[in-house]
């Protein structure tokens, strides 16, 4: 009789494993490893006293739990760090914050002026440009095959150091009206308008062994452009302040872009 009854169970379950089969159906998951219910967290908003928010962001990310459904997000304009996260992972980031939310040392401005002038070989009737370049000027007369300079525009750009890279971090764009050869006479010249833009990824501040501020821009770019003309320049730069740094030169037909630049440390 009890061999009955078990050959009759395993009939039903081979009965039924069958009927799921021929509906198509597939047995319920069972829930995954990771898997996390709302209940699992907790949420948290961090107030950010001294430093910028989305600059902490990259040191407690790698605190966070990385289950689905948590998240982590900074926001400048409010000063804070918004959390979801299992409350082990929210006490671990809150005692980091403690940690890395502390006042900064005060830190000297930067101020940058970049020249950027034109050079060519054809006598013209524009070549002037500031005093304080006459010095770099003459060198590059000595050093280039252009003979004839004049200042196309200045930029002035104030800024601090940065931490770490960060695209556009310092960035600008214009325009200026320069005068442009439409002959051979010296004094056949026509107004163009160009639009220049800059701009570079990180700016670091350090003493050199001479005790002299030493400024160094990273993945720095300036390109100008105007109608069938287009010139860049792109380097890493260092400068020394006070010093007059040649950036680069971007030649095209007789004449070439010629960027030079220099620093000031306001304290």
């Amino acid at each position: 009789m009890w061999r009955t009854k078990i050959k009759m169970v395993v009939l039903s379950i081979a009965i039924l494993c069958l009927a799921t089969l021929v509906n198509g159906q597939t047995p319920a998951p069972s829930p995954a490893d990771n898997y996390v219910s709302n209940t699992g967290f907790k949420n948290r908003v961090f107030d950010v006293q001294n430093r910028s928010p989305e600059d902490l962001l990259s040191v407690i990310r790698l605190l966070t739990s990385g289950f689905k459904g948590a998240q982590l997000s900074a926001s400048n304009e409010f000063r804070t760090i918004t959390v979801r996260d299992f409350p082990e992972n929210i006490a671990a980031i809150d005692e980091a914050i403690k940690r890395l939310d502390k006042p900064e040392a005060p830190q000297p401005d930067i101020e940058l002026r970049m020249h950027v002038l034109m050079a060519s070989n054809q006598p013209t009737t524009l070549s002037q440009y500031p005093a304080d370049l006459k010095d770099v000027i003459g060198e590059m007369q000595k050093t280039l095959n252009y003979k004839e300079y004049y200042l196309m525009t200045s930029v002035v750009q104030r800024t601090r150091a940065s931490r770490g890279g960060r695209e556009g971090y310092i960035q600008g764009k214009g325009s200026a009206e320069i005068g442009w050869r439409t002959g051979a006479d010296p004094g056949a010249m026509a107004k163009r308008i160009i639009f220049y833009q800059f701009s570079s990824m990180s700016i670091s501040l350090a003493l050199n062994p001479a005790g002299a501020y030493e400024v160094q821009l990273g993945m720095f770019d300036f390109s100008w452009v105007m109608p069938g003309n287009e010139a860049k320049i792109h380097s890493d730069v260092k400068v020394r302040e006070g010093e007059k740094v040649v950036v680069g030169t971007a030649g095209f037909n007789d004449t070439a872009l010629i960027l030079v630049i220099t620093a000031r440390i306001i304290k």
